[in-house]
């Protein structure tokens, strides 16, 4: 992928850097030829080159960006919020100011941003298309669809289905899966539906000119005892067969149970799996196959009773023997067909406070957890007050995470290949994830770009 951040001022030098090892490279390509020395063999013992490896962060509230060595501030201190990056790592969108109040995209290689909403609430709330230039957003229970234009006008896509709870888009952008929000009636809570919404960019990928809405299936009112009222956002399988989403309840309940279903892409089968905390990044799907892990166990404290889990097509049975007595799993990432990596800590004494404070909660550290044989190893140990949250699995560049004493926190890079105990420290002093009964999440002030 071309370089988005190579237009900045340092380019010229960086050209000039890359120009004379360019001149090396060929006198001694010459040299080796003279010799007979193979280059091939030469170059064995080095890791091939991946992927730039690039992320957006935040700092002092400011979003910045960093690709490889190199870092930028896009702007200024305004307490941006949950970057989200465009399919061709291009474009950012990402919410400012107090509770969130404003929408805005960014282009990364020219720094020319535009606000996109001034009023509302967006932290979370948007995705962007995964094939084209659009962006959806929710406000007020609506969704909306905009380009990335400049004064490019929001086209509402519910007109025909009313009140949402929340949506994705479909795996080939050519529209939308939305939830409707349960209604509360003499007779109890009104179904909540999946609908499917087509839609037809205009030029320029400007906004939704067609619009079509389907239903693909509508969910039980009740599951494990527990109103349904909503949804989390909906992921897909690797192969596009299979949804994944929390059927959600009322608030209050939600917070310490909410149900796991699965439902085929075409609605003719449905399967409720487990039941677990209100976490849409608790579950993901392995990136090859249709194996779902996810973090099971009811309660919203993340530091008792939360194993991590394993269902697979085609029935979906958990299998809940992964995470050893006395611990709890707290994040994960799919590092390979058969290899998971959590973030696991000792299980917190019960002392019946229930305020969420982090005082003297275990700090986390990864396992990588290798599901045939059940073989487990842990992989970092972080120096004393300090734990390591939200591991991602970075393709061609390693495994990266986030090492906090919950006051202030770092980015570490494991790149393939390299000793557990190598790992660098890639950004220094990002803002703090929000934590609800140290359910940490990373996301508002960390995207990394993975294709």
């Amino acid at each position: 992928m071309k370089s988005i951040i190579g237009n900045f001022t340092w380019g010229h030098a960086r050209g000039s850097r890359l120009r004379l090892l360019a001149s090396v490279v060929a006198v001694f390509a010459v040299l080796c030829w003279l010799t007979g020395i193979s280059v091939t063999a030469v170059r064995a013992d080095r890791p091939e080159q991946g992927k730039p490896l690039l992320a957006a962060f935040v700092r002092g509230g400011a979003l910045w960006v960093k690709e490889n060595d190199s870092e930028i501030q896009l702007t200024r201190a305004e307490q941006a919020r949950s970057p989200e990056w465009s399919h061709d790592g291009q474009w950012l969108a990402y919410s400012t100011s107090e509770n969130a109040q404003q929408l805005w995209m960014l282009h990364v290689p020219t720094r020319n941003k535009h606000v996109v909403e001034t009023t509302g609430s967006y932290e979370g709330s948007y995705q962007w298309s995964p094939r084209s230039g659009l962006l959806a957003y929710m406000k007020d229970q609506r969704l909306y669809v905009v380009g990335q234009e400049e004064g490019a006008q929001p086209v509402e896509v519910t007109r025909p289905v009313g009140n949402i709870s929340n949506f994705a888009w479909l795996p080939d952008g050519s529209g939308l899966l939305v939830s409707t929000q349960a209604e509360l009636k003499p007779n109890g809570w009104t179904p909540v539906r999946l609908i499917r919404i087509g839609i037809k960019p205009g030029n320029g990928d400007s906004a939704a000119v067609q619009i079509k809405a389907d239903q693909l299936f509508e969910l039980p009112t009740q599951l494990n005892e527990l109103p349904v009222v909503g949804t989390s956002l909906f992921k897909w399988s690797a192969n596009g067969k299979w949804i994944a989403f929390l059927a959600t309840a009322t608030a209050s309940l939600s917070a310490d149970s909410n149900t796991l279903c699965i439902l085929s892409s075409d609605g003719a089968t449905f399967k409720p799996v487990d039941q677990m905390v209100n976490n849409a990044g608790w579950f993901q799907w392995s990136m090859e196959g249709e194996k779902l892990a996810y973090i099971g166990g009811i309660g919203r404290e993340a530091t008792s009773n939360k194993q991590l889990r394993v269902a697979a097509a085609p029935d979906f049975a958990p299998r809940s023997n992964f995470t050893p007595a006395g611990y709890v799993d707290q994040a994960l990432t799919w590092r390979g067909p058969a290899d998971i990596v959590v973030s696991r800590a000792k299980a917190a004494v019960a002392t019946g406070d229930s305020s969420g404070s982090s005082a003297e909660k275990p700090f986390p550290f990864l396992v990588n957890v290798h599901l045939d044989g059940e073989r487990q190893k842990r992989i970092t140990k972080s120096a004393e007050g300090y734990g390591d949250y939200g591991p991602e699995w970075l393709g061609s560049n390693g495994l990266g995470w986030v090492r906090s004493n919950r006051n202030m926190a770092n980015v570490l890079v494991r790149p393939p290949g390299v000793r557990e105990n190598r790992a660098v420290r890639w950004i220094s002093n990002i803002d703090l994830g929000s934590n609800y009964y140290e359910q940490w999440d990373w996301q508002p002030v960390l995207r990394f770009f993975v294709r």
